[in-house]
């Protein structure tokens, strides 16, 4: 089997070409094998320099773009107005190419406006309706269903689940404001969920939820009166005191990583075997802050065939010190894939972004995900050919 090489793209980039094998072919003289098809996706306001019919896109907010058949339930997705059908899949796989239904599941303002009781809640009891909750069972069976039905697609080869748990404090909303700045005790904090499915689930798995939950809101509101910001270090000292100290809020933790594994176990399940499914485990900066939305990484690397993390960034140093983190933590480096994003904001040129993923191939990295088609200018899509072709004859024998 080829290692994987993907690229990340949107639907409606795929719409935007009327000869879609000529755009196949292209794609695959890339050295791309697989098309990560938004699936599922959020609202957004994108840019698209290459864009031929709309160079600001704005997606359908919460919808489901890749063909599927409804299913009975709590909670119905949302079928875009405009997807991808059946015949331009059947043209990609024509071509060679594989798709990946990326699919983002509990990241749906749509859906978490349609139905707000099964949304998150916070310390203060504050409704997140960007964050559906997966303690709830509904959200659960929704996830699933979804999964099991991208998974039916003859013409889909992997699912990579992306927010299979809580979403942090700072993402996920439109036009977020706080004057309050990023401290990571606090935010994380305000992004733990005390929903009444969390509460009613983690008091019987025996964890003390109503101690934590009062601790948590009068921290938050104490850290709030304050006169002025802490400092950014003091926020990861004073997250890690409490993680020490605390053996509730711990024990309440743990939990929530078991119940987005268990979720991710049951999608896994429900998908039809020769489907691959795979998780992005995180939307932080550094993946190893996972368990801040309930993953832990090395038992969700062990509940679905692989992880694909994200190690955005120009900073090659620190993108192979995560990727030793991952692997310690996971011990087991063929079930980690990468994304990577070749954009002039983090890289000066091509060389300096193929000279990166080079240095990520030669600490063992043969999985390499490309983000992404539509919002890349054409110049980086030259660097995406560039560094697929040098890690691909750097795995070749001699």
């Amino acid at each position: 089997m080829k290692p994987y090489r993907g690229l990340y793209i949107y639907p409606w980039d795929i719409a935007d070409h009327d000869d879609l094998a000529s755009f196949a072919v292209r794609i695959g003289e890339m050295g791309i094998n697989t098309l990560c098809v938004a699936a599922t996706y959020h609202a957004g306001k994108f840019l698209r320099p290459h864009g031929s019919r709309q160079k600001v896109f704005f997606p359908q907010d919460g919808a489901t773009y890749l063909p599927i058949q409804p299913w009975g339930g709590s909670i119905s997705p949302i079928i875009a107005t405009q997807g991808l059908g059946m015949e331009a899949l059947q043209v990609l796989h024509a071509q060679g190419l594989q798709v990946a239904a990326w699919t983002v599941l509990l990241h749906n303002t749509a859906l978490g406006t349609q139905y707000p009781q099964f949304t998150c809640h916070n310390a203060f009891g504050d409704r997140y309706p960007y964050s559906l909750c997966p303690s709830h069972a509904a959200v659960r069976e929704y996830g699933v269903n979804l999964c099991r039905e991208m998974g039916a697609n003859p013409y889909v080869s992997q699912i990579i689940c992306e927010t299979p748990g809580w979403q942090p404090f700072r993402h996920g909303f439109h036009h977020e404001m706080s004057f309050l700045a990023p401290n990571m005790w606090a935010d994380t904090l305000m992004g733990l969920c005390f929903c009444g499915a969390c509460m009613l689930r983690a008091a019987k798995d025996r964890v003390n939820v109503t101690a934590v939950r009062q601790r948590v809101a009068a921290c938050l509101s104490r850290y709030m009166d304050r006169p002025d910001d802490a400092p950014p270090a003091d926020g990861a000292g004073r997250l890690m005191q409490m993680l020490v100290c605390d053996d509730d809020l711990r024990d309440f933790l743990r939990w929530r990583c078991r119940q987005v594994t268990s979720f991710v176990a049951q999608i896994r399940a429900a998908v039809r075997e020769q489907v691959g499914v795979y998780v992005i485990p995180s939307v932080m900066e550094n993946p190893v802050l996972s368990w801040v939305e309930g993953s832990d990484l090395n038992a969700l690397s062990q509940a679905c065939d692989g992880l694909e993390v994200c190690l955005y960034g120009g900073d090659t140093r620190a993108a192979v010190s995560r990727l030793a983190d991952i692997r310690d933590i996971t011990g087991n480096q063929g079930r980690v894939r990468t994304v990577v994003r070749p954009a002039s904001g983090d890289f000066d040129n091509g060389a300096a972004f193929v000279a990166h993923a080079r240095t990520l191939a030669r600490c063992g990295v043969d999985g390499f995900g490309f983000y992404n088609f539509g919002h890349l200018r054409r110049e980086n899509l030259h660097w995406i050919d560039q560094a697929a072709h040098a890690v691909q004859a750097q795995v070749l024998p001699l």
